[in-house]
């Protein structure tokens, strides 16, 4: 091989295999089609493979191109950080440290980290994304972001998270969500068999937390035809507020009671759920994000009342 592809190359390929075809990349990458067409020619003549086959008009990836994809991010990464790092050498330039989160930790963790934050670090920005899980992961695998702040995917699903690195700052169990004045208050445990004929109101079908829910509704054997879904946690919580359904949903987001008229009870089978942090596996944090992800870890500790929790995730 005679070795003339750099890490410009990578950059087009990666951006290519995320986009829906060149026109796509080519606008993304603010060149020409061309480019992007002459880039692939040079990437297979190189390697000697074909990386993508034309189907149905469209240009599909082949099995080599999806192998050769991770470390082709990863080179474009690495020039990436460098350009950064070049722009940056001004001394007076400012610094800034990205977190996305999905709305449990957002309410009840990240206001306090942020706020330690900036006393200790008053020239650093903080720039805040609120997302659901898979895409708070995605933004952490890509490096669109410092740190994440999520639940992990549930099992078996795909996900970004082989190129992260994660701790488990938070344990709690899913609880229902009730109005104060709800029928089910009565109970002091809710169980599957509680929901038939109730409205509930649901995440996104591929939220983890959904995804575990609707895996025990199956083994008990309930259905719930009268679902109702809620983009966020939030969003859930703000229709159990007006008394329009139940909520099955991490306690965490309940802690600072901005919903007044919501009560949880227990659900039963117990649904664990872990919120953790996570960062790039082969991007090192700065000093500055590693401060404030010291701080998130804290703040979720002092929440629930125990020491930092600081070990892997379970698997």
């Amino acid at each position: 091989m005679s070795r003339l592809l750099n890490s410009r190359h990578f950059q087009i390929f990666a951006t290519l295999m995320r986009s829906r075809g060149m026109s796509e990349a080519a606008l993304r990458l603010g060149i020409s089609k061309a480019a992007v067409s002459k880039t692939l020619r040079l990437m297979e003549r190189e390697t000697g493979v074909a990386l993508f086959t034309l189907a149905h008009g469209r240009l599909e990836p082949t099995a080599a191109a999806r192998r050769l994809l991770p470390r082709a991010e990863q080179a474009a990464k690495h020039l990436e950080w460098a350009l950064d790092e070049a722009y940056a050498l001004d001394q007076g330039s400012v610094r800034t440290v990205v977190v996305a989160a999905h709305a449990p930790p957002l309410i009840a963790i990240l206001p306090s980290a942020i706020q330690r934050f900036k006393e200790s670090h008053p020239d650093v920005n903080v720039h805040l994304r609120v997302e659901g899980p898979p895409k708070v992961l995605e933004s952490v695998a890509h490096h669109e972001v410092d740190l994440g702040v999520t639940n992990p995917p549930a099992p078996n699903t795909a996900s970004s998270v082989d190129l992260c690195q994660r701790h488990t700052i938070s344990e709690d169990l899913l609880v229902a969500a009730l109005h104060r004045r709800h029928p089910l208050v009565a109970k002091s445990v809710v169980r599957p068999e509680d929901l038939v004929g109730a409205t509930v109101i649901a995440l996104p079908e591929e939220s983890p937390t959904s995804i575990l829910v609707r895996a025990t509704l199956q083994e008990a054997g309930v259905s719930i035809p009268k679902t109702i879904f809620a983009s966020t946690s939030m969003g859930v919580c703000a229709l159990v507020q007006q008394d329009v359904g139940i909520g099955l949903i991490n306690p965490m987001l309940l802690s600072t009671g901005i919903f007044p008229d919501v009560v949880t009870r227990p659900f039963r089978p117990r649904i664990e759920l872990w919120t953790e942090i996570y960062y790039s596996s082969i991007r090192p944090l700065s000093p500055e994000a590693r401060a404030l992800a010291t701080y998130i870890e804290e703040a979720a500790s002092a929440l629930r009342g125990h020491a930092p929790l600081g070990k892997p995730a379970p698997g």
